[in-house]
């Protein structure tokens, strides 16, 4: 397993404003959108078999304000494209806002195609054993760090 990302990661919203917003109107800011990220290699050093999920993407929210678990529905598409990283070869955990120890599981399921990328609905599932045991030590430091 090889850490390729470990840091902070922020994106600061629309930068044309939003659609939502009044035409015209240039006073919307961008909202910063901040989580702590953690982007795994699981290829390296593996002489067999290749993993089925390639990449492990670990995400937890860190912005002002509530704490959430929106890295995914919110930060996704730029992480996936700026690393460079398949969905459908990228497991995507968060760490429960109120439970440090406690991490789902992304499912990223395509809803439509909007004529420039597909949207995608996420629903959320506790982690497998498997993924637990391979992920022990990341899992550990990452919900220790905070």
């Amino acid at each position: 397993m090889l850490v390729i990302y470990d840091d902070i990661y922020q994106w600061k919203g629309p930068e044309g404003g939003c659609k939502e917003c009044a035409a015209g109107d240039i006073r919307h800011t961008p909202w910063l959108i901040t989580c702590r990220l953690r982007i795994i290699d699981l290829a390296p050093g593996t002489t067999s078999v290749m993993p089925l999920k390639r990449h492990v993407v670990l995400a937890e929210d860190i912005s002002d304000g509530p704490r959430r678990r929106i890295c995914a529905e919110s930060l996704g598409r730029h992480i996936f494209c700026e690393f460079n990283l398949s969905i459908k070869r990228t497991l995507w955990i968060e760490c429960d806002p109120f439970l440090k120890e406690a991490f789902h599981a992304a499912h990223f399921t395509p809803a439509y195609h909007d004529g420039e990328e597909t949207i995608y609905t996420i629903t959320w599932r506790p982690l497998l054993h498997a993924e637990k045991n391979t992920l022990k030590t990341h899992l550990t430091t990452f919900s220790e760090t905070t």
